[in-house]
This record gives C-alpha cells, sequence and structure tokens, in this order.
C-alpha cells in the first residue's frame, strides 16, 4: 500500500467523525431573581447621605493645647472644635503615638494627656483628625522639677 492510498483510507473515517461534531446551542442560565414582595425602605434617603457628606466636608477643624510649655510628667488638655460639626469621633494622637477616641458634643471635646516624666525638652505635637480632616497641636516640653532630696533625719 503506498501513502497515497493509506491516506485515502482514513480521510473518509477522519471526515465522518468530524460531520457529527455540529455546533450545538450553548445553554443559557438565569439567576435566581428575589422572591420577597416587600422592598427594604433604606434608612437615609439619597438627599439625607448627600446632605450629610456635604456637612462633613464643610466644617473646620481647629486644636489648641492648653498650656503651650509643659513640663515632663506634667498633664496638658486638647482642645477640638470642629465648627460646623455637631456630632462625631476624633481621634487624638499623641507625640508617642497613642491614640485616643474622643466624642464631640456640639462640635467641641477636650481631652487631657500627660508628658511621660522621661520626655526630653523640645517641641512636641499632637494630631486631631475628624472624619477627613487632620489637624496639629504644638507645645513645648521643659524639663521636670528638680527633685528634692532629704536627708537622713527627715530634713
Amino acid at each position: 500500500m503506498t501513502l497515497a492510498s493509506a491516506a485515502l483510507l482514513t480521510l473518509p473515517l477522519s471526515g465522518a467523525a468530524f460531520a457529527d461534531a455540529r455546533p450545538q446551542p450553548a445553554a443559557t442560565a438565569k439567576a435566581p431573581q428575589p422572591t420577597h414582595s416587600n422592598p427594604v425602605t433604606p434608612t437615609v434617603t439619597q438627599d439625607q447621605w448627600v446632605k450629610g457628606r456635604d456637612d462633613a466636608r464643610r466644617f473646620a477643624l481647629e486644636v489648641s493645647v492648653d498650656p503651650d510649655r509643659v513640663r515632663a510628667g506634667d498633664s496638658y488638655d486638647v482642645t477640638i472644635a470642629a465648627k460646623g460639626l455637631r456630632s462625631g469621633t476624633a481621634v487624638v494622637t499623641s507625640p508617642e503615638g497613642k491614640s485616643y477616641r474622643v466624642t464631640l458634643s456640639d462640635g467641641e471635646a477636650t481631652k487631657t494627656l500627660t508628658v511621660p516624666s522621661k520626655t526630653k525638652p523640645g517641641s512636641k505635637t499632637v494630631t486631631v483628625k475628624v472624619g477627613n480632616k487632620t489637624a496639629t497641636a504644638s507645645f513645648d516640653v521643659v524639663a521636670p522639677r528638680p527633685q528634692r532630696h532629704r536627708d537622713h533625719d527627715g530634713k
């Protein structure tokens, strides 16, 4: 048998195999539809949401520290004023990196912090974040009060 005759024998067989391989229609699937008949009513309308979002962008954030010179080991107050914001939460971050959550009442709050007694003198910064706004206030740390040593007889 020659090469040409072998090709003629296999060609009809392979062609028959492809003759039955007609394209079949693809199956389609539908996503299940919700069956509840009572739609959920949103608690906030689109208009209220937009107004709230706009109000949150329109407030002014101010932060101050009192006193502005603090001895190592003493306390100081961080005063927060979010003008134009009635309520919310502020995050106060100390110069040492500790964060504290403070609730605003009528847009204001105060947090008392303490400078660690081993803090070296120099300028320090407190950071406050409310929503998408951040403000800072700086103050100076001064050396701690000198310790008085008592004699052995209590004087």
